[in-house]
């Protein structure tokens, strides 16, 4: 009995065996299989632009208008504005809603003078194109955002006896035309000046020189070189006005009137009062005497 007894231990026990054999080669491929498998890889992302709250059409981008969040970049769009400073300043061209994308054609920038210059204005403004024919303009010293004053002087008819004719009456009662100078407008801000490059003006550049700048720049391509100030001439101001003011102007310059911008301090506020200048009123303030 004792033996059997042993026997049958003994085999109890190499089943035992057989049967850890069996379920240790079962479980270690699928551990070996587990442990093989790649690393997952997180998802490409790209920092974009949305908004932090409504903006409606026309808007003016502030800094606390956005913020940056990362995307997927499946989901970025290619024209997705990536950079606050670049984005702050410009116009929104259509309504965005909170956390939008901010896309580069929904907004408008008020230097592309081709395209997006009409977003500065107002809906009661127009955009009057003066010529830049004054000494101010041609010095190429006005730039966008200036605030300026528009001076005038124009000859108009004077009956003797009228203002400014007491003195210079004669003894025909044709009228007489007289200079008057006077502030046409002020307080206007510069929106844009439209300029013509002129390369032929650099000073020192023979025409040797410009031949040989030629050949290199066909053999290897170049930048653009930002332009000299003698390079640059004044064709145009831009400025936006009430229906109005652009008559106004418009008249005097129809007219035959001369007329010169004058540059105002930035912080400038203040209407000035003043008194159109004409003969007369030179006599009163210097004391001249005329003569017939």
């Amino acid at each position: 009995m004792t033996r059997r007894r042993g026997f049958f231990l003994a085999m109890i026990g190499v089943v035992v065996i057989l049967i850890g054999v069996l379920l240790i080669g079962a479980i270690l491929p699928r551990a070996t299989f587990s442990a093989s498998l790649p690393t997952a890889i997180p998802p490409r992302t790209e920092m974009v632009l949305v908004t932090t709250h409504d903006l409606p059409i026309h808007a003016v981008l502030q800094p606390q208008d956005l913020a940056q969040i990362q995307v997927p970049v499946e989901l970025a769009p290619l024209n997705a504005m990536v950079d606050v400073e670049a984005a702050v300043g410009r116009i929104t061209k259509v309504p965005l809603v909170t956390g939008e994308l901010v896309l580069a054609h929904h907004l408008a920038d008020p230097t592309n003078l081709s395209q997006d210059l009409a977003f500065v204005l107002a809906d009661d403004q127009v955009l009057m194109a003066f010529p830049a024919s004054d000494l101010m303009s041609q010095i190429n010293l006005l730039q966008r955002g200036d605030v300026v004053d528009v001076l005038a002087s124009i000859e108009q008819p004077v009956l003797p006896g009228e203002a400014g004719m007491t003195s210079l009456a004669s003894e025909t009662d044709k009228p007489q035309d007289m200079l008057f100078t006077f502030t046409a407008l002020q307080r206007v801000q510069v929106s844009a000046m439209v300029v013509e490059v002129i390369p032929n003006r650099r000073t020192g550049t023979s025409t040797a020189n410009a031949s040989s700048n030629l050949a290199e720049s066909n053999a290897t391509p170049q930048p653009t070189p930002t332009p000299a100030p003698s390079e640059i001439e004044p064709r145009a101001i831009l400025l936006a006005l009430s229906p109005q003011d652009a008559l106004v102007l418009k008249h005097i310059k129809d007219a035959g009137g001369i007329i010169d911008i004058v540059l105002r301090s930035p912080t400038s506020t203040e209407r000035f009062e003043l008194n159109p200048v004409m003969a007369e009123y030179l006599r009163d303030r210097y004391e001249l005497v005329i003569s017939r």
